[in-house]
């Protein structure tokens, strides 16, 4: 019995051992769950729930602020390895020599260097200097970018799982690399004529490529937005139909106009500016190769350039592209129009007269804003432009005789003298460029052959005669009405005569001409102005009087003018006259 209570009482203080031991360990867990729950509590009072932290300072910040000085009193509780991360990659700071910029662009293949080295080439090369410029290209900046540009759309063409393109990165990155390239581009034509020799094949097909698939998802989105607007419509309408004019009573139209899409087209889609990002500097690359002589009769020849150029252009509503990338490309168009290669086929391109007479008819509405008006004044004034680059080929002097609804825009824009705000110089500045070259475009036209001369006179009742004794009473810019009497002077024929002479405004403009003071201004220009004036004046009367004779009824509004003005001189065989006319066309020229 003695043993065994031995034995009992040692088995007594070993549960009691062990007892104590694990409420001992116990007490330890608490203590560190309550620790930390105190540290939680401090970190939610102290600031607000931050982003992941992936820097290693941000982690021992965490970790210095998790352990707390709730446990500096209890050393050895708790234990806190702290990983040292990789230093972050940083973009570049401060001022980079081109060359390290292009051999960044090299060495990047991984989304995040591209991206970091697309980023420093902009702020690299986003500058005015055009000697640096010129410096970049020769260093083949931009045959890194369109380097980096054929990649991208390589990678683009991944559809298949699980390797499947990621659209949104690449325009984006896209985007970021026409903007480093279009900053490049603003070097010298010469130095833009270079670039184009080694990468303007390749980049004029990505390019083309890049704006009709833009063109393509914006009429989709436009397509898709009538559609719902429709349907609303007829569910609004409860079961009416939509009436549409025929001819008789008056119809209740209640279909919703057709508006531009919201700034995000659907929420999987890349945001708007970064597409809008994508067709301005597109454009834009191609407004600098369009500066370059020898480049324009390639890019005007490339298989669907003009075409996509102008579904650009014709895209409706006109809100659904940047008015900056519709400028660009009218640009385009009118320094193309300069070669004389280009002339024939660009006014044979279907769509392409209609397009620009339709932008030059577009006027401005109550409401618009000052950007809008500037657009609108601004596209007038280019598209003007690439009409009298097209009117100096002989051939398209036929053709766009012929075109009735040409010649209505022309006149239009001929008289065009109010501005929109009336003391905005710029505004008044860009409408008078617009008048010269709508007036030096109908001049051209009107050194077509004899059968388009007596065309052009019987449009519309003798509308462009009428316009043109217009201007040559009411302008102000005197090389607007220099040009308005070299037309009055290219029409002059035996076959038109008697329809000048029939317009009294017309001999009294004529009479106006000839009666001023000899040639004796101060300024050379205005001196030879003048002189200009006379000559033309002096000519077109010298065909007047040897074609109306004294028993036609329209002698009598000639008798005044040949008895105030009597000419000396004789007037040219229809050879010679001919061969003034045309030696007279105003000469395509850039904008």
């Amino acid at each position: 019995m003695a043993l065994f209570g031995n034995s009992f009482k040692e088995l007594l203080m070993a549960e009691a051992m062990l007892e104590g031991e694990y409420r001992h360990s116990h007490d330890n867990l608490s203590y560190q769950n309550e620790s930390k729950q105190d540290d939680d509590k401090q970190d939610h009072r102290c600031y607000k729930p931050q982003p992941l932290l992936t820097s290693p300072s941000a982690l021992k910040r965490k970790s210095t602020t998790s352990t707390g000085d709730s446990n500096s009193d209890v050393p050895g509780l708790r234990r806190e390895v702290v990983i040292q991360l990789p230093p972050k990659r940083k973009r570049l700071q401060g001022n980079y020599s081109a060359n390290d910029i292009v051999q960044a662009l090299h060495r990047a293949m991984i989304p995040d260097e591209r991206m970091e080295a697309l980023e420093n080439a902009i702020d690299t090369f986003d500058h005015d200097d055009r000697a640096k410029h010129e410096h970049e290209i020769a260093i083949c900046a931009d045959v890194a970018l369109v380097k980096a540009l054929v990649f991208l759309e390589y990678a683009s063409g991944f559809r298949r799982e699980p390797i499947r393109a990621d659209m949104d990165a690449i325009s984006k990155e896209i985007g970021l690399v026409l903007t480093a390239l279009e900053c490049v581009y603003r070097a010298s034509s010469e130095s833009v004529g270079e670039s184009f020799n080694r990468v303007g094949k390749d980049l004029l097909h990505i390019l083309v490529i890049l704006i009709d698939e833009e063109v393509q998802y914006r009429v989709r989105a436009v397509s898709s937005l009538t559609n719902q607007e429709d349907g609303d419509a007829s569910n609004s309408n409860n079961g009416d139909t939509i009436a549409t004019p025929s001819g008789g009573g008056p119809t209740t139209d209640k279909k919703p106009s057709v508006t531009a899409p919201s700034p995000v087209y659907d929420k999987a889609s890349v945001s708007i500016y970064e597409r809008d990002l994508l067709l301005r500097k597109a454009t834009k690359c191609l407004g600098h190769f369009a500066r370059v002589g020898f480049a324009t009769k390639p890019m005007a020849h490339f298989p669907g350039f003009l075409g996509s150029t102008l579904n650009l252009i014709n895209l409706r509503p006109v809100n659904i592209v940047p008015f900056e990338a519709r400028l660009s490309c009218l640009w385009i168009i009118a320094n193309l129009a300069c070669n004389t290669e280009n002339m024939t086929m660009m006014s044979c391109t279907p769509g392409l007269l209609n397009s620009l007479a339709s932008i030059s008819c577009r006027q401005a509405e109550i409401g618009d804003s000052l950007e809008t008006i500037m657009e609108i004044l601004r596209a007038k004034s280019i598209a003007s432009r690439a009409l009298l680059n097209l009117s100096w080929s002989p051939e398209n002097k036929v053709l766009m005789a012929d075109s009735f609804g040409l010649l209505e825009t022309l006149t239009g824009l001929a008289l065009e003298r109010r501005a929109p705000y009336r003391k905005s110089k710029t505004m008044q500045e860009i409408m008078l460029q617009t008048r010269r070259n709508s007036i030096g475009a109908l001049r051209n036209i009107a050194a077509a052959p004899r059968r388009s001369k007596v065309s052009l006179c019987e449009y519309n009742n003798g509308k462009l005669l009428d316009t043109m004794t217009d201007v040559a009473l009411n302008e102000t810019d005197q090389q607007a009405v220099d040009l308005a009497f070299a037309c009055i002077h290219n029409l002059a024929i035996h076959d038109t005569a008697e329809a000048m002479v029939d317009r009294p405004a017309l001999v009294l403009a004529l009479k106006n001409v000839l009666l001023e003071d000899d040639c004796n201004d101060s300024s050379d220009e205005a001196e030879s102005s003048k002189c200009s004036r006379k000559s033309n004046a002096s000519s077109t009367i010298l065909v007047l009087e040897r074609t109306i004779t004294p028993e036609m009824s329209a002698y009598e509004n000639l008798r005044e003018l040949l008895d105030a003005v009597n000419p000396n001189s004789t007037i040219p065989d229809e050879d010679e006259k001919d061969n003034v006319i045309t030696s007279g066309a105003v000469n395509p020229t850039a904008v």
